[in-house]
């Protein structure tokens, strides 16, 4: 595949999920409205959506794919497969202890994503 035409599949795709995205706003403003029920729905949805992006799209994944591709063309499938488990026990190593963290420390996370919140 080219990578003019990888690109325009991939861009297409982008495009098509800005737009859904922002017609999911719309239904929820029509719905919902401006309520504390709607801001306690958002900030419940921004953490996860926040520790997706610096795991799974973050520059993680930017280096790993070049990475997995090398050894994928140059080394057995012993070699790639234990790359890919080593990889994914670390990533599952630092995603757990990144999350107990957080159930730990949950008042303090609340109050970076909901600053606003904050009783005074």
């Amino acid at each position: 595949m080219s990578l003019l035409k990888s690109t325009a599949i991939v861009s297409i795709f982008t495009l098509i999920s800005r737009i859904t995205g922002f017609i999911r706003d719309m239904v929820m403003a029509i719905f919902f409205g401006a309520s504390i029920w709607t801001d306690a729905f958002l900030v419940a949805f921004k953490i996860p959506n926040f520790m997706r992006r610096l795991f799974a799209e973050g520059s993680f994944s930017l280096a790993f794919v070049p990475v997995l591709n090398d050894i994928k063309a140059t080394e057995s499938k012993q070699v790639l497969k234990q790359f890919i488990d080593r990889i994914a026990g670390s990533l599952l190593a630092v995603v757990l202890i990144v999350w107990m963290l957080m159930e730990i420390f949950a008042p303090q996370v609340l109050s970076l994503f909901a600053y606003k919140w904050i009783a005074e």
